[in-house]
């Protein structure tokens, strides 16, 4: 495989690489391609390339061998949280700009007290079919995204974003649009078991969707047990499958099983059944129904098939959902890796077959990567420590009882407050308004922070307890000041088994790889960020996109 840099010293032969890629963009840009298509995985480490490249043999194999590989990559903000992560996929800009910084803040109301907003909420809009349920749109989002830009640059185009997870595919959607044939976004809903929209996109379902939630749906419902399909000779790639640092202590081996006594077959068929509806969500059969949704949306809009350049978005959320519940290393993450690879390859075929080999491009990326299981990194002889839900809160109390005993100069409190919390053993560090909204020099970690920075829109991750999470929680909790806190490296909280949401690498190295039409396949050795990709397959496209992205377009090797 090609490895290429950037770096002079290398010598000649790096020369004509260089050459290539000043030239690539132009060249591209009169060659464009019918198709552009964005996935985005939701806590999909580097390290899963790195460490199974090898044994994979279908979207992601054909991803190492036949594209563009950023080796160093990484995301370029923090906290590493999923809705930052995939808003910054879908516009190219830092969420200090995109304004999606967190997945939830804190507002204040005229009775002095706060209510907790949710990123994703909207109560002026409503689920299509469902008005019964919460409201969601994007209007949090301040900017454009790559869907918007490739919309705007023909009147023709169409786009479509899909997600498995919490309205992720609305960040890939973009802004609402008069003509509700060319925006489609659409996600698998954990209540109801099947895919919806909000009326922010449209009014109703096409008759693809519709006939998909009916007909399709049932078919893959129908998995009540999840068993997995690793060969014999690849469960060495994970860790022993019993343990009891894995799920709820309890069932944490293959096969997993649905089991209610109360459900009948007609109400998991109407999608009535809760319980069912979201064991399926957040099972491995949510992705198959999601890249079959994917396929169905390609023939009934012609994507890529028409004279203009489409727009497919797919945000997969079943590696972060196992990821949390089961661990990096476990047979289940391991199972879903070997699972999402075949269904990409499956895809990749799709297009080749439905929209021409050389039609189109494709970029595969993650909102964030994660650390392992604490408790088995201490089995494995390696620091790791698990903050229970009583020592957080016996942080909160101790900075409750230090504000209300404080007798200094009012301007002093917060940055009094903020030393007062990196007294705590598993604080590394805790960030001041000042500090996060300077300009100074700063260290990596601070500058990831900073690119997260909005004022009034601080989030109370990581410290976290049952009544911070039910948005009940004292005027004395350090978000109030405006300060963030990061936890010490390999340290995770008790809300999950494993946890993300740092600047440290481990949550923030994640592949980026392209892939497609005039790009040549090989290893590139240049930094990218997360923040790159959107640019970078607009200039690909040939479409113009704002000069205000904080992302820079990639040198991307073309073909001669």
């Amino acid at each position: 495989m090609k490895v290429y840099s950037s770096k002079l010293s290398l010598g000649k032969v790096f020369l004509s690489v260089l050459v290539c890629f000043s030239s690539c963009a132009k060249e591209v840009q009169t060659n464009k391609p019918n198709l552009v298509v964005l996935i985005g995985i939701d806590q999909f480490r580097a390290s899963y390339l790195q460490e199974h490249g090898d044994v994979f043999s279908g979207g992601f194999r054909r991803l190492l061998d036949q594209g563009c590989y950023y080796e160093k990559a990484i995301v370029d903000h923090a906290p590493t949280l999923s809705n930052p992560g995939h808003a910054t996929l879908a516009t190219g800009t830092h969420p200090k700009k995109h304004g999606i910084n967190a997945n939830d803040w804190f507002k204040p109301l005229p009775n002095g007290e706060k209510e907790r907003v949710m990123v994703f909420v909207d109560t002026s809009v409503q689920i299509v079919g469902y008005p019964g349920q919460v409201g969601v749109s994007p209007k949090n989002l301040r900017v454009t995204g790559l869907a918007d830009w490739i919309r705007d640059s023909d009147a023709d185009a169409r786009s479509v974003a899909l997600s498995t997870g919490h309205a992720l595919a609305m960040w890939y959607g973009g802004q609402a649009l008069p003509d509700e044939s060319r925006n489609h976004a659409y996600w698998l809903s954990g209540r109801l078991g099947t895919f919806v929209t909000s009326t922010f996109f449209r009014s109703d379902y096409p008759r693809w969707v519709e006939d998909f939630n009916r007909n399709a749906m049932p078919k893959f419902r129908k998995n009540k047990a999840w068993i997995s399909s690793v060969s014999e000779q690849h469960l060495r790639l994970g860790r022993v499958d019993e343990v009891s640092y894995e799920s709820d202590g309890v069932n944490t081996t293959f096969p997993h099983v649905f089991e209610d006594g109360a459900s009948t077959n007609s109400e998991l068929e109407a999608g009535q059944n809760h319980a069912f509806n979201r064991w399926f969500w957040n099972s491995p059969f949510a992705d198959e129904a999601l890249f079959s949704l994917a396929k169905e949306a390609v023939r009934a809009l012609a994507l890529g098939q028409r004279n203009a350049t489409d727009f497919l978005a797919i945000a997969i959320k079943s590696v972060d959902r196992i990821g949390h519940d089961y661990g990096p290393n476990s047979q289940e993450q391991l199972d879903i890796l070997f699972r999402l690879d075949r269904q990409l390859g499956a895809l990749f075929e799709f297009l080749d077959k439905i929209v021409g080999k050389n039609n189109y491009i494709v970029s595969v990326s993650a909102d964030h990567g994660a650390k392992n299981v604490v408790e088995y990194e201490n089995e494995q002889g390696r620091p790791g420590q698990r903050i229970s839900e009583r020592e957080i809160q016996g942080v909160l109390d101790g900075i409750d009882q230090f504000i209300k005993a404080y007798r200094g100069p009012e301007d002093a409190l917060t940055e009094r407050i903020a030393r007062e919390l990196e007294r705590v053993d598993f604080i590394a560090r805790a960030m001041t308004p000042q500090e996060l909204s300077g300009t100074d020099p700063a260290n990596e970690i601070l500058r990831c922070y900073r690119n997260s920075y909005i004022v009034g829109r601080n989030t109370t991750f990581p410290l976290w307890t049952k009544e911070v999470l039910y948005g009940k929680f004292s005027d004395t909790h350090p978000v109030n000041w405006g300060i963030i806190v990061e936890f010490a490296e390999n340290t995770s909280i008790w809300t999950a088994r494993a946890n993300h949401g740092t600047s440290y690498l481990y949550d923030r190295e994640v592949p980026i790889i392209f892939m497609g039409k005039g790009i040549e396949p090989g290893v590139v050795t240049d930094p990218a960020r997360t923040v790159d990709i959107a640019p970078t397959l607009a200039d690909l496209a040939g479409v113009p996109f704002p000069n205000t992205v904080d992302g820079k377009v990639l040198r991307i090797p073309a073909q001669p």
